[in-house]
């Protein structure tokens, strides 16, 4: 197996891991055992949990743009509705990408590591230039150039709603923080 897949293995499998147990209940003995390796192979790879773990993060995030990018280039839908599902996407974050969401509330919580923070200021950045390319796009041939904090506004506003929706579910599962009516809404406004 070339190295590159190697490592590619060992970052699912102690994905896997980390998003099931927490990066302190996961040992690496686990993850080595998990795909029948040696864990003197997993060091060969990674120096320490800790800088797996920096990694698996990052392979999240990649996925986690990537999906947004998909989502943006898909022309087979409206402006307005490709931004409702960004949205859409972004509050399924805790489903799908466990170890941004815990992130985030780690950070939101002021129990980040110095590195899990870096992480997450570099992938904010990303995701805003991501958004602020989309929005460049579609305001090209407007008059109405891109107000330079929209993008950020676009970003922040979301991870807001995939908290407050967390944060709804948790304290009264019978009532919903932002339907996706709203979420329509709001994108509608931003737009305007």
């Amino acid at each position: 197996m070339k190295n590159i897949d190697r490592k590619l293995q060992i970052i699912k499998a102690a994905d896997k891991r980390f998003a099931r147990h927490g990066f302190h209940k996961t040992n690496m003995d686990e993850i080595a055992r998990d795909i029948r390796i040696g864990k003197p192979t997993l060091y060969y790879y990674f120096e320490s949990k800790d800088a797996l773990y920096i990694e698996v993060i990052k392979w999240e995030f990649e996925n986690y743009l990537e999906s947004l990018n998909q989502i943006f280039t898909n022309e087979e839908v409206s402006f307005s509705k490709r931004l409702e599902e960004y949205f859409i996407k972004k509050d399924n974050v805790r489903n799908d990408f466990k170890l941004i969401f815990e992130i985030i509330v780690q950070f939101i919580t002021e129990r980040t590591t110095e590195a899990e923070t870096e992480v997450l200021k570099e992938y904010l950045l990303k995701e805003e230039e991501l958004i602020k390319k989309i929005l460049n796009s579609y305001y090209k041939d407007k008059i109405k150039a891109v107000s330079k904090n929209l993008p950020y506004t676009f970003v922040m506003l979301s991870w807001v709603i995939v908290i407050g929706n967390k944060m709804s579910n948790l304290l009264s599962g019978d009532r919903e923080f932002i339907s996706n009516e709203n979420i329509q809404n709001i994108v509608e406004a931003l737009l305007s």
